[in-house]
């Protein structure tokens, strides 16, 4: 019986470390749904390349980019066939406009 006492107060010990423990965590990811979006506040750097790429298996992204004068820099239509598309070398001052029901993932290309 003293052994039972002995884990089962292990056992409760451990349980209170178990949900006193609050993490938060925050995921940052590039993907970004229906929007106008700064790309500063994607993070992208003038130093890479990027890809962009249709989440979705069923509907169209339609993709505008713009500079600071809020001229139309990159315009594409990525459909689920065309996966991914390779973009224009961004700054971090454009602007970038996600139309569609979908999603669309930015990821850096390697320069070959």
């Amino acid at each position: 019986m003293k052994k039972f006492i002995v884990l089962f107060l292990i056992f409760l010990g451990l349980s209170f470390n178990f949900f006193g423990v609050i993490t938060f965590a925050v995921n940052i990811t590039n993907v970004i749904k229906e929007g106008v979006y700064t790309l500063a506040d994607l993070r992208v750097s003038p130093d890479n390349l990027y890809n962009i790429t249709n989440v979705s298996s069923t509907e169209d992204a339609y993709i505008i980019i713009f500079n600071e004068d809020y001229v139309i820099m990159q315009s594409l239509r990525l459909s689920p066939i065309i996966r991914s598309f390779n973009l224009i070398p961004l700054e971090p001052q454009y602007k970038l406009v996600v139309l569609g029901k979908t999603e669309v993932f930015i990821e850096p290309r390697k320069v070959q």
